[in-house]
């Protein structure tokens, strides 16, 4: 099988059908060889329900139903059961745009090395590091690079077999930027490339951060980032002074991300 997509959902009536239809779509551009595999987080809403509707019209679609362990956990059941040489990431109340597919998978394919890859997620084009080694359309992205901004949305990144094949997971059970420690995983052990182009946007138009949901959390998101930067510093091989300044500079940006929730909300009333 060419192609694994996997889709935690949770309580997510509202935006399945979207989010599943945009998949579709993105991946018939390039494959009818796919799976999309959508793991059922103990929703309580008619999400199940909506998922099994849309199976039973599209053989592609695997369904799997579990009680509620978190996002992390439900991932890594998905990457247990791919069968893709490629496999890529949906979160339930995203879509994806019509190339998402077609990029990520062409970036993957411009160098045998590059074994994970992520694209924008909201946004067309981001201001980046001047220090990042760019090469065509793409950004190599170091452990250093990762620790300093996290790359890699779930939602907008594809990874080869090789990674999984490694025995790299998520955390389970871990709730708050368990992505970030999963990416950091692989930057650390393969090749990964960075699109400055938007392959993947909100449903309901959330924020990136202090909005609804688990990103909305803002003093718990710090401190899933802060053990990954830790966890970094212990087992990855960076150095004291590096796991310092990235902790130093993590919290920076922790105080700006609350002015600015501060402000979005003053602005709102």
């Amino acid at each position: 099988m060419l192609i694994s997509v996997i889709v935690p959902v949770y309580n997510s009536e509202k935006t399945i059908r979207r989010c599943i239809e945009s998949v579709i779509i993105s991946l018939e551009k390039v494959t009818n060889d796919y799976e999309i595999i959508c793991i059922d987080d103990g929703s309580t809403d008619d999400s199940l329900k909506l998922c099994n509707d849309l199976s039973s019209k599209n053989s592609h679609i695997v369904i799997i139903h579990q009680e509620n362990t978190g996002v992390a956990t439900a991932r890594n059941r998905g990457l247990e059961i791919a069968k893709g040489e490629y496999i890529a990431f949906n979160d339930s109340d995203d879509e994806w745009t019509e190339n998402h597919v077609q990029l990520l998978k062409q970036g993957l394919d411009s160098n045998k090395d590059y074994c994970c890859i992520s694209g924008n997620h909201d946004i067309n084009k981001q201001q980046l590091f001047k220090s990042l080694t760019k090469i065509n359309d793409l950004y190599i992205i170091s452990l250093k690079n990762q620790l300093l901004k996290n790359y890699f949305s779930p939602q907008a990144t594809m990874i080869k077999r090789c990674v999984i094949d490694s025995g790299i997971r998520f955390e389970n059970g871990m709730r708050y930027a368990e992505e970030g420690l999963f990416f950091n995983l692989i930057v650390k052990n393969f090749k990964s490339v960075f699109l400055n182009k938007k392959v993947s946007t909100s449903i309901l138009g959330k924020y990136k951060f202090g909005d609804g949901g688990l990103s909305g959390n803002l003093k718990q998101m710090e401190r899933g980032e802060l053990y990954n930067i830790k966890y970094a510093y212990k087992n990855l091989g960076i150095s004291f002074s590096f796991y310092f300044f990235a902790k130093t500079f993590s919290l920076i940006k922790y105080l700006r991300r609350i002015i600015i929730v501060k402000i979005r909300e003053i602005r709102s009333h």
